[in-house]
């Protein structure tokens, strides 16, 4: 393999300044700012770790009552809604169970006069070989 030595061009230079201006900075000082934030928690006493600790409870719990509320509105929504359709069912369902029935009536009246046929002619067939056993 043939040792090639790093070329510093201008664009090599500049993104090695942004990496650590755009990058490495911001990160230290928000790392800096939190390991500052727990040391200040830690040695600040027992009665601002219990104010601190209501307000990360409020922050949690906020999230999970909004969906909470949202899921309510929407099962009160479909609750109400399941009500009125009820008062409104039992005239068309019975409409519905007359047409079914209808429909069920003229599809069995079809199927019968489709296989008429084919039953004559097998009861025809038997009665001719009975005939004929004889």
């Amino acid at each position: 393999m043939i040792n090639q030595r790093s070329v510093d061009r201008p664009t090599v230079c500049a993104h090695k300044l942004q990496l650590a201006w755009q990058i490495l900075v911001p990160f230290l000082v928000m790392a800096g700012l939190i390991i500052a934030g727990a040391v200040l928690v830690v040695t600040g006493g027992a009665p601002r770790t219990g104010v601190w600790a209501d307000v990360s409870l409020i922050w949690l719990l906020a999230p999970a009552l909004f969906f909470a509320l949202a899921f309510l509105v929407i099962m009160i929504t479909i609750i109400y809604g399941m009500a009125k359709l009820l008062q409104i069912m039992p005239r068309y369902t019975g409409k519905a169970q007359d047409i079914f029935a209808r429909l069920s009536a003229g599809t069995r009246k079809v199927a019968d006069g489709t296989t008429k046929p084919f039953v004559w002619f097998r009861q025809a067939g038997a009665v001719i070989k009975s005939i004929f056993r004889l």
